[in-house]
């Protein structure tokens, strides 16, 4: 599983966390994703497809650009709908519904992408203003430092030198906490921009696979471009499941046959011997040629 997609809370400052809601569906991504890889693993393709959509919710959330607090609420919402998105895409392709994980790889990256445009303004300002207010506050503790030192080292102080102390304190502080804004920021920054080109492969790779199949299809000369046709006539060819590697191999490369065409009964009975329900033909003894008589 990859990492990048759930962006982590625990950079986010107290202030923010208090305040945004739990994300419900990234916890429950992160719960369902071992299930439905077990079920991948175990050859269940359609099973896992349905529990991966399963997560899928009816509708997108709004993304609220009010404050710092909604958009970072709002944008995580996004990147966990974005890697459920990606969990059903990896389930779809493999049970052969190529066409369903291109919309939802599409839908991730969409996702991702508003994501990402609608912090990119404001957080990159809260970078610059942060950093300079991280600047401005270092200069003055700089250009008063032999003072500071001089109150941090009496015992005993008045009242206008308390005070000065207690203003000094608060720009130390500034300091480290516009360090830490800036770092917060930032963080997301990198984080939903890295998020923004993330799914571009996946899309590329069901993009590719649907292209190379169509032109396999179209240059199949004697079905004419008939999906159906050219199902019949790879699955009757023993070279093409035997070219489609291991025992998972074989059962992605049928179930997209099926896919395509339903009502093959060879490809459902291949399916039938991949998943045991049926027993594979019986491999004929090679015929010895007869031995030529002796001179």
């Amino acid at each position: 599983m990859r990492t990048s997609a759930f962006l982590p809370f625990l950079l986010v400052p107290a202030a923010l966390v208090a305040q945004a809601p739990a994300q419900s569906l990234g916890e429950r991504v992160k719960a369902e994703r071992p299930a439905v890889e077990r079920l991948m693993a175990e050859l269940h393709f359609p099973e896992a497809q349905k529990r991966a959509e399963a997560l899928l919710p009816a509708t997108k959330p709004t993304f609220d650009k009010a404050t710092n607090q909604t958009l970072v609420s709002s944008c995580g919402a996004f990147l966990d709908l974005a890697e459920a998105h990606r969990l059903a895409t990896e389930a779809a392709d493999a049970a052969g519904a190529w066409e369903k994980a291109l919309d939802y790889a599409k839908s991730a990256k969409a996702l991702a992408t508003e994501c990402y445009a609608g912090v990119k303004e404001p957080f990159t300002q809260a970078v610059t203003y942060y950093t300079q207010s991280g600047a401005r506050a270092k200069q003055v503790l700089e250009e008063n430092d032999a003072r500071i030192k001089e109150l941090k080292a009496k015992t005993n102080l008045d009242p206008g030198e308390r005070q000065e102390l207690d203003l000094a304190i608060g720009v130390e502080k500034e300091v480290v906490d516009s360090a830490k804004w800036v770092s917060f920021f930032q963080t997301y920054l990198d984080v939903t921009k890295r998020e923004n080109g993330a799914y571009d492969p996946l899309v590329k790779v069901m993009e590719d696979k649907l292209k190379g199949e169509a032109d396999q299809v179209a240059d199949y000369k004697a079905g004419k471009g008939e999906k159906t046709k050219w199902v019949e006539a790879v699955v009757s060819t023993p070279a093409y499941l035997e070219a489609q590697g291991d025992k998972a191999g074989r059962a992605r490369w049928l179930y997209r046959l099926a896919a395509l065409d339903p009502e093959n009964k060879k490809v459902q009975r291949q399916l039938d011997i991949v998943h045991g329900r049926a027993a594979a033909p019986a491999t004929k003894p090679v015929k010895k040629g007869k031995k030529g008589k002796q001179a």
